[in-house]
């Protein structure tokens, strides 16, 4: 992954300092302890825009955003706010930014503000952005005294000798590395710390490169004299073009940070909450894996009949004491006639058939809710979205797997595929099966499923009677059927299709299961 250095942040702070400087803080939103959401507003320029914040050791950074790069995030506000974000609020929410710096070889960023009291005094106040790995934080403290009136996160002694950070204790800049600025450096000097090529002589004793930019560099320049003097003019501000392109892709250096870290977020967290479904899942199907080895067996029940049978059939022999069933010798009671014998043994044939009825329809339960829970982690394996893995979520813990709450979900809704003219509807998990089913689908709509393996839903959309769908298009819907299925990495699979109207949904059943009839094979 890609650090967010020091040199980044001196692009960043250049590339913005003209709509952050005199800007005025409209709203302050703490989504958790790592992060920080700042709606700013430049009066003279008509512009609104969200500046994020994170200090997660993971991905230190900051940039500007949009709802959608938030909804990537998966960004949630908290109904109450935390204390900092308070304080925040009553010093700085709705005050202009007095000045705007960029603290000389350091990942910190400072806003300046001024805070007047209940008397009337003024404060100059500083906001401290600190991008430092482990080391992150936002700080607020007096710019005069250098007294901090608050922190994200608070440092005490037995967290760091160097340097403590709570309120009320004297704000100092981390220690500074003796490195090189390569602007007062020359070319003799550089070489002789780089003349190996080696990267970390140059990451060591040089400010502001990091490895990994100094290894696209080493791509891009051969000559040891080149990467120096392109490193000027890094350092210089005078290679924007670069700096984005090292971060992907973007139309600006915020951009480009932006779609490299919400991607990454966005990777990360959809990942975290699949391996907790998973992790929740797996045990149970593991039990009901080991439930289902043993499959009820009904031969004792059968026997039982066998021999009150043929005892019946030979009523008539006064002297029988014993009888033969499948080569086995079974005595009578020579206390019971022959006919309570038989009887004796029908109780036993209606007792163990009892049993086994029981038997049989637990197995069945948990076969039922096995292939249930081997559809979900198929779905968790399709899921592409935070949607999509909290309507999961949500459909887990109504049935009481687990006990997560999330926040209400939206109304689902799904984008459809167009293929040859026809709209095409992928279900990836039960709540969206269900729903094609029992909101989209009307009864000529044509169904797509797995046979007698877990798949997406599909449905096909008929709206047009006078056409009826060609085979291609009956075709491409199966493929979606496998690509969307355990099944997509087989070789020939078989895919079933009906109309809507064949489809019915038993009661107590478990959300998205269906029966169907009149159904076709497609073998793809």
């Amino acid at each position: 992954m890609l650090n967010f250095d020091s040199l980044t942040l001196k692009y960043f702070f250049s590339e913005n300092y003209d709509f952050i400087f005199g800007s005025v803080v409209q709203k302050i939103q703490l989504p958790s302890r790592y992060e920080i959401i700042l709606n700013l507003r430049n009066i003279s320029k008509s512009e609104n825009r969200k500046l994020y914040i994170n200090i997660n050791p993971k991905y230190p950074h900051i940039c500007f955003v949009d709802e959608n790069s938030l909804k990537k995030r998966d960004i949630a506000i908290p109904k109450n706010p935390p204390m900092f974000c308070m304080q925040l609020r009553k010093y700085i929410n709705g005050s202009k930014i007095k000045d705007f710096r960029y603290v000389e070889y350091e990942r910190i960023l400072e806003f300046y503000f001024d805070y007047f009291d209940e008397i009337g005094s003024l404060t100059r106040l500083c906001l401290a952005f600190e991008f430092m790995g482990k080391y992150s934080n936002i700080i607020l403290y007096n710019a005069s005294t250098k007294i901090i009136i608050g922190s994200i996160h608070n440092v005490s002694v037995q967290k760091s000798s160097i340097r403590e950070v709570f309120g009320g204790a004297k704000y100092i800049y981390p220690p500074l590395k003796n490195k090189l600025d390569i602007l007062n450096c020359s070319y003799s000097t550089f070489f002789e710390i780089a003349k190996d090529k080696c990267i970390d002589e140059i990451n060591n004793n040089f400010y502001y490169f990091s490895k990994p930019l100094l290894e696209s560099i080493f791509l891009k320049e051969d000559k040891l004299e080149n990467v120096f003097y392109f490193l000027q003019k890094l350092q210089a501000l005078d290679e924007k073009t670069f700096m984005i392109s090292f971060w992907g892709n973007g139309n600006s250096i915020s951009n480009a940070i932006d779609n490299y870290f919400s991607n990454v977020m966005f990777d990360e967290i959809l990942g975290t909450k699949k391996n907790y479904l998973i992790k929740n899942l797996k045990g149970e199907i593991k039990r009901l894996k080991r439930n289902l080895e043993n499959k009820p067996d009904n031969k004792k029940m059968e026997k039982y009949k066998l021999i009150g049978d043929y005892i019946m059939m030979n009523l008539y022999q006064n002297n029988l004491d014993k009888v033969v069933v499948e080569g086995v010798e079974v005595l009578l009671d020579d206390k019971l006639s022959l006919s309570e014998n038989a009887q004796k043994y029908y109780t036993l044939y209606k007792k163990a058939k009892s049993e086994f009825e029981h038997i049989q329809k637990r197995y069945n339960e948990a076969e039922e809710k096995f292939n249930y829970l081997e559809s979900i982690l198929l779905n968790i394996e399709l899921a592409e979205s935070f949607d999509e893995i909290n309507q999961i979520l949500d459909e887990l813990s109504e049935i009481g797997l687990i006990k997560t709450q999330i926040k209400k979900q939206d109304k689902i809704k799904l984008e459809p595929v167009i293929f040859d003219g026809y709209e095409i509807y992928i279900g990836k998990n039960n709540k969206q099966n269900d729903y094609i089913i029992s909101k989209m689908a009307s009864g000529d709509d044509l169904w797509f499923h797995g046979l007698n393996f877990p798949s997406s839903h599909v449905i096909l959309k008929v709206k047009n009677t006078e056409k009826t769908p060609t085979k291609e298009v009956m075709e491409y819907c199966a493929g979606l059927v496998k690509q969307n299925s355990k099944a997509k990495n087989s070789g020939k699979t078989s895919i079933i299709m009906t109309k809507r109207k064949n489809l019915k949904k038993p009661p107590n059943t478990y959300l998205g299961y269906v029966t169907y009839k009149n159904e076709v094979e497609i073998v793809i």
